[in-house]
């Protein structure tokens, strides 16, 4: 029941985020719509195989939603509504370089796909890992557009920079927390 909490805990905020945090310009593009729409059949999915029971791995999966709630958070806390929603076609003003963003240039999506794992891994059934690929196929595709937008725009030098030295999803850690690591 636990883990059923975590998941339900990280998909309301999740909700919240694309109700609440991220611009909005203009009417829903056809991406967002289809990730939202991933989004909730994958949330439905999670949370009928939470459902039942046994569980294969419910320690492990309440640390991979702690992870993905407070990289969650954590990216909120920083980002503070500066930042289109996924499948906009636009970027943001400015480079965020502080918090999770010192480390790694998506800790939304790092953080949903921490989520979706969670799912497989409290319960081991394979369509929840087949939805989570499918789900980091939608990120890495949406990170891969706002990265060319963000190479595009006038501080394209400066993206490059940030990028050589922060992870897509997990840090450079040579890089992050300098050569002593």
């Amino acid at each position: 029941m636990t883990t059923l909490a975590a998941a339900v805990v990280c998909f309301a905020g999740f909700g919240w985020g694309m109700v609440w945090h991220f611009r909005r310009i203009g009417p829903p593009t056809k991406t967002m719509l289809c990730v939202a729409l991933a989004a909730l059949v994958s949330a439905g999915l999670n949370l009928t195989a939470l459902g039942r029971k046994p569980f294969w791995h419910p320690t492990a999966a309440l640390a991979l939603y702690a992870a993905g709630a407070g990289l969650f958070w954590w990216a909120v806390s920083v980002s503070r509504g500066k930042l289109a929603a996924c499948g906009q076609g636009c970027v943001s003003r400015e480079i965020l370089s502080t918090g999770p963003y010192r480390y790694i240039r998506h800790p939304f999506y790092a953080a949903y796909n921490l989520t979706w794992l969670a799912g497989f891994v409290a319960t081991g059934r394979w369509p929840l890992a087949l939805s989570a690929a499918g789900m980091a196929a939608l990120y890495e595709s949406c990170a891969r557009d706002e990265e060319r937008a963000f190479l595009r725009a006038p501080m394209g030098a400066a993206y490059r920079v940030y990028s050589a030295r922060a992870g897509r999803y997990l840090p450079r850690f040579t890089r992050a927390f300098g050569p002593g690591i």
